[in-house]
């Protein structure tokens, strides 16, 4: 210490360091020359779990409140109220989003643990998400959540190989074996018809999520369309059930019933001929295209077959009526009740896993209950139905089912991935209209969900 007279009595003037025990001047203990941080840099985050957690829990509660409010706005769904549904959304979101953060509390947690040098590997990964914006404590957390993401799909690619095997060998039986839907099966109808019945031929779907998906997705849509109340009919079955024609076993019919009827054959072409650019999808579009190629061919294949399976939804064409019930007296004379749906299994973004069409459930169906969807019910489907469809749009493994624990852990983790692209939408938006802000990624994130 030094004294310094400078009046009397003396007054006594401390010098103080406030520096690191340990650290040289001009040596950056916890950063390298890149702005990385340094092993021992790992040690420096604050984390704060619990408080994470009650961000959970107060999103979970204000999500709960908002679906009440929500209720109120539309009177228990009676009414169609758009700023309540998008309240609702936005609420559902900002949990998620919380959720995220808990996840990234844990990290860094386990970030301030580790002790080793950080990988090249990593080390890259988080420079190249410095370059894209991102703060340095979240371009750690990211390249954390890549490197672990990149490890369980090494750990499982021998699975992932067994279980494309065995998805490859199940979507082939699929479309070589007819199946049974059994007695006591449940099936689902969605429509705008409080009367609707089973003696003609009706889409329908019968799982859990399929359920959801044209509860929430396709009662939305029907609702803007036409204004009108959107109805559920829960149909089940009886009498032994429905025989489901294979995808070959609708080829073989299809074309015994083009060779044998040449009225048949000209409709059918007219039909696709007319079909060809009347959907917005590319992929729809294409398929008509490829069935009407094959036709030109002189060739009545799947590509045949899954064209004027899709086309049967289009009830504005002059040969809609005579192709389609055509096909359905076909098959019913070999015995059959039903087909998969293909379009909205492979093409049109539904993505369902077994939507059917029924075409002969007058005797073999019963319509156990209908009943109004309600606008709450349709939008919480839509939610699930959206999530399962992002999922499935972005990853191979949960379209293939999930056929290992390893593919489920893959499946989560694209799942995460679709609630990133989303989140790097906004981000990227933000910064679009607010060039040069100073704005951490998170921190858009957290004025967007808290606004």
């Amino acid at each position: 210490m030094i004294f310094v007279y400078l009046c009397n009595p003396p007054i006594e003037e401390v010098l103080e360091h406030h520096g690191i025990k340990g650290q040289k001047w001009g040596v950056r203990r916890f950063q390298n020359e890149d702005g990385s941080l340094t092993s021992a840099g790992y040690k420096r985050y604050n984390v704060d779990v619990d408080a994470a957690k009650k961000r959970v829990a107060d999103s979970k509660e204000a999500y709960k409140q908002e679906s009440k409010r929500y209720n109120q706005a539309t009177k228990g769904g009676l009414v169609y109220d758009e700023a309540a549904t998008k309240r609702l959304i936005k609420a559902s979101e900002k949990m998620q989003w919380n959720k995220s953060k808990l996840s990234d509390e844990k990290i860094k947690a386990k970030l301030n643990k580790e002790t080793g040098p950080v990988s090249s590997h990593r080390q890259k990964l988080i420079e190249n998400y410095l370059k894209k914006g991102m703060s340095q404590e979240e371009a750690e957390i990211a390249a954390y959540k890549r490197t672990r993401t990149e490890k369980i799909i090494a750990v499982t690619a021998a699975l992932t190989v067994a279980a494309a095997t065995a998805y490859v060998a199940k979507n082939a039986y699929d479309k070589r074996v007819d199946k049974l839907i059994p007695e006591g099966t449940l099936l689902q109808n969605i429509s705008v018809d409080s009367n609707k019945g089973v003696q003609d031929a009706f889409y329908a779907s019968m799982t859990n999520m399929d359920n959801h998906k044209y509860r929430g997705i396709y009662g939305q849509t029907l609702k803007s369309q036409t204004g009108k109340s959107v109805y559920e009919t829960k149909i089940g079955l009886q009498g032994g059930g429905l025989k489901l024609a294979s995808e070959k076993s609708g080829v073989n019919v299809l074309s015994e019933l083009v060779r044998n009827d040449k009225s048949y054959a000209q409709d059918l072409e007219t039909h696709l001929k007319n079909s060809v650019g009347r959907y917005q999808n590319a992929a729809q579009n294409a398929a008509i295209s490829r069935g009407l190629e094959s036709l030109k061919k002189g060739k009545v294949d799947a590509n045949v077959y899954n064209a004027l399976n899709l086309s049967l939804t289009d009830h504005n064409l002059s040969t809609s009526d005579k192709v389609s019930k055509g096909l359905y007296n076909a098959l019913k004379s070999k015995g059959y009740d039903a087909i998969s749906d293909f379009n909205d299994k492979k093409i049109s973004g539904y993505k369902s896993s077994k939507p059917i069409i029924v075409f002969n459930g007058a005797a073999k169906t019963y319509v156990q209950n209908r009943r109004e969807v309600l606008d709450n019910e349709m939008t919480k489907s839509y939610i699930k139905g959206m999530r399962d469809i992002n999922v499935k749009s972005l990853t191979p493994y949960v379209a293939m089912g999930a056929a290992s624990l390893g593919l489920i852990a893959a499946g989560r983790s694209q799942s995460r991935k679709a609630s990133a692209a989303q989140r790097n939408q906004i981000v990227a938006e933000y910064k679009k209209e607010h060039p040069g802000t100073q704005l951490s990624n998170d921190e858009i994130l957290e004025n967007y969900y808290s606004s």
